[in-house]
């Protein structure tokens, strides 16, 4: 049976403001919030349709555009879709209020059961691939981030701007790839730091992992065959109802399976989310699959991996939009009491896209290699104004915090 998963990630470890007009710039930032709770809401699609982003873990958000959009489009899995005029967008920003957003509900009664089964439902997805999925080569740009945590502590910071190639969904086609634009990082270790952890190929993850394309990870009839397909609670999604399957390991196999949900457009049988959690009851066998090297006398001991993917559709076409990978992972050396625990986020947002006529590979010189550290590629950075007019994930609070941090320990050394 050949392996269900690439290698999925790699680990190294080695010895509101006001609108404004600035730079020709229209500026709308904010917070998206529960209407009903009033908790901020993570990882909000924010978008004039094609150019866009999404809100940090605090559900803070900057939309830059060139030109004054008719609509601001707010939109999250089991909420109403939320649309402001520009005009909306000014009122909210001068009155300093957040934006709200309001759970949609769904009962079965609403939705048309093509099949009782489950596993049909999703093999009927794999079949509507080509037909949901971009026809034709598109290059996007995109923004890229990945933080290294020991215990709460920033230890490392690195993030760019970068064009991607992706061929038509029909065709697998090994030019895809990725274009670093530009970035940045920062870098802070203590003496008694023994270890670095670095992330393999991270900019490359809407690539390798984009699993409606890359279908030989889990989404074809031989790996389906290894999991439990169920029907769960659906939701609603761009106010389009959704099947919700959720898949659990069912047989043993020589490597980890994975245990989550994939959200599916009842209409179109579309895939528009997919939310997968490593099953980490084999050790070692997750071991095998995430860590590439390690120094001899470390112990290494994976506690999560966490993948989701979000799709966005638009003219009846369905784009990836937005991936996110978290490991978090103990690591401690034999004969020594102390144990550290690090967790690594990667996440990137499609910003633009380009499809059509005259879109061409990225030539392999510029093309970001799959086995490179995004970190190595990047230089430091200490320039305010470093992202100009660029669409970004805004940084949260702690790691803003964690970056004043990072930049006092440098200017002391």
């Amino acid at each position: 049976m050949k392996k269900a998963c690439l290698l999925f990630v790699t680990v190294m470890l080695c010895c509101l403001e006001m609108m404004a007009q600035g730079d020709s710039l229209w500026i709308f930032s904010g917070k998206v919030i529960d209407a009903r709770t009033r908790k901020a809401m993570p990882f909000v699609s924010v978008t004039d349709r094609q150019i866009g982003t999404v809100t940090n873990e605090h559900g803070e958000f900057t939309l830059k555009l060139k030109y004054e959009p008719r609509t601001v489009t707010f939109s999250y899995v089991g909420y109403k879709t939320r649309r402001l005029s520009a005009d909306e967008c000014k009122a909210l920003m001068a009155e300093g209020k957040a934006v709200q957003m309001q759970a949609s509900s769904i009962v079965l009664s609403d939705i048309v059961v093509r099949s009782n089964d489950a596993r049909d439902i999703v093999l009927k997805a794999i079949y509507n691939i080509d037909r949901n999925y971009p026809r034709e080569a598109s290059l996007m740009k995109g923004f890229y981030r990945e933080t290294v945590q020991k215990r709460q502590r920033f230890i490392s910071v690195a993030e760019g701007v970068v064009d991607m190639y992706k061929s038509a969904y029909n065709k697998h086609n090994w030019r895809d790839g990725v274009a670093i634009l530009k970035g940045r990082r920062l870098l802070s270790q203590k003496p008694s730091d023994t270890l670095s952890v670095k992330l393999q190929g991270g900019p490359v993850l809407p690539i390798q992992l984009d699993l409606v394309k890359e279908r030989d990870i889990l989404l074809n009839a031989e790996e389906l065959d290894l999991y439990d397909l169920s029907f769960a609670t659906p939701k609603t999604k761009g106010d389009r109802p959704q099947y919700v399957i959720e898949l659990k390991p069912r047989v043993v196999t020589d490597y980890a399976l994975y245990r989550g949900h994939l959200y599916i457009d009842q209409e179109t049988l579309a895939f528009t989310k997919i939310d997968l959690t490593l099953d980490m009851t084999d050790v070692e066998k997750v071991t095998r699959m995430i860590l590439r090297k390690k120094p001899l006398g470390l112990r290494f001991t994976p506690r999560e991996l966490t993948l989701s993917i979000d799709y966005k559709t638009d003219g009846g076409v369905t784009r990836i939009n937005y991936i996110r990978n978290v490991i978090r992972f103990r690591c401690d050396w034999k004969r020594r009491v102390f144990k550290s625990n690090f967790t690594i986020v990667s996440e990137m947002v499609v910003t633009d896209r380009k499809e059509g006529e005259g879109i061409r590979p990225i030539r392999t010189r510029d093309s970001f290699n799959r086995s490179d550290n995004f970190y190595d590629k990047v230089i430091y950075f200490n320039d305010p104004y470093f992202w100009g007019s660029e669409n970004i994930i805004e940084p949260t609070e702690d790691l803003l915090e964690g970056i004043d941090k990072i930049k006092r320990k440098l200017m002391k050394r």
